[in-house]
């Protein structure tokens, strides 16, 4: 099976000159993560810092999936597609920012402090998308704080 982090990089390079591709390769990497974190997972010996970044990477993927399905489909900006599609990557960016970010990798073997940064630049992208589409709901920034705007 691919590696994950390959397809994700792969995946950000196409940007949206090709949001098929993007979502097939974001499907690709979270079912590669997946994948790798069940072997971790029947491997007693595996590093628990690795298993939390191959979940990392699984969530990230998905998150990304979803905005490529959503640039895919050509949601327009307020639609009910759209928003549905921003509600769900927003879902995903959360739960990945508000609690995974906070876990540190005390032996230093992971990607996880790198991972932070990819992530948080994702919830930013995804919050643009929330506030030009105008939902009202109270929505959190990467870290867990309550937007004022």
């Amino acid at each position: 099976m691919a590696d994950w982090r390959e397809l994700i990089d792969e995946a950000l390079k196409l940007d949206d000159r090709d949001s098929l591709e993007a979502h097939r390769l974001f499907t690709a990497a979270a079912e590669a993560a997946i994948a790798e974190a069940q072997g971790r997972l029947n491997d007693s010996w595996t590093e628990p810092s690795h298993m939390m970044e191959t979940v990392y990477g699984a969530m990230s993927a998905y998150s990304n999936q979803v905005l490529a399905r959503m640039r895919a489909e050509g949601a327009e900006a307020g639609s009910l597609d759209h928003a549905f599609r921003t509600g769900q990557a927003y879902g995903v960016s959360c739960v990945l920012n508000h609690i995974i970010d906070r876990l540190r990798d005390p032996s230093s073997v992971s990607q996880l402090s790198e991972l932070d940064k990819f992530s948080d630049d994702m919830h930013e992208q995804i919050l643009a998308d929330a506030k030009e589409i105008g939902l009202t709901v109270e929505l959190l920034d990467a870290k867990g704080e309550l937007l004022d705007d």
